[in-house]
């Protein structure tokens, strides 16, 4: 019985020895793995500003490689497309488009906090498109009158002519 437990005991410490082994093993391969994430988190900032410094080329006009400029492109037409839903969400949450600059403006802001010209409501638009559009209509009124009135006095102009050429034609054969 003794030869039982001593092989026990002998079994026991090989199996203590291999599980502290594996656990070691354990913890180096995740301190390994923490170590990669940090390089790969590394490049992946690396790759970023590299990124951002061929898009800034890009927005400056310089040339780029067909590749690059085909993913910069697509990153202007996205951007345009994040601008156009934050003005919509703007514009459901009140705010208005500044006529001048085009940013976004609070509704209860009097002046543009971006280029300092007055708000104007989206009902004072309305209005003004309104009133803009009687104006339209009166010029063309105006310009039908004064153009009436301009081939009356062509008319008139040219029956005076006619006139006087008559009158000089009768005074020479006289």
């Amino acid at each position: 019985m003794k030869d039982f437990f001593e092989d026990l005991g002998k079994r026991l410490s090989e199996t203590a020895e291999a599980v502290t082994a594996k656990a070691g093993d354990a913890i180096e391969i995740q301190k390994l793995k923490a170590q990669i994430r940090e390089l790969a988190r590394g490049n992946a900032e690396d790759l970023m500003e590299l990124g951002q410094s061929i898009y800034d080329r890009f927005e400056n006009g310089e040339e780029l490689d067909e590749a690059s400029k085909g993913l910069c492109e697509a990153i202007a037409s996205r951007k345009e497309s994040i601008e156009e839903y934050e003005n919509k969400i703007e514009g459901l949450k009140g705010a208005c488009e500044c006529t001048r600059c085009g940013k976004m403006v609070a509704k209860d802001m009097a002046f543009c906090p971006y280029c300092g010209s007055p708000v104007v409501e989206e009902e004072d638009i309305f209005e003004a498109d309104d009133l803009a559009q009687e104006a339209r209509e009166e010029a063309e009124e105006a310009e039908e009158i004064v153009a009436e009135a301009a081939e009356a006095v062509a008319e008139a102009a040219e029956e005076a002519v006619d006139a006087v050429e008559e009158s000089v034609k009768e005074e020479t054969e006289e």
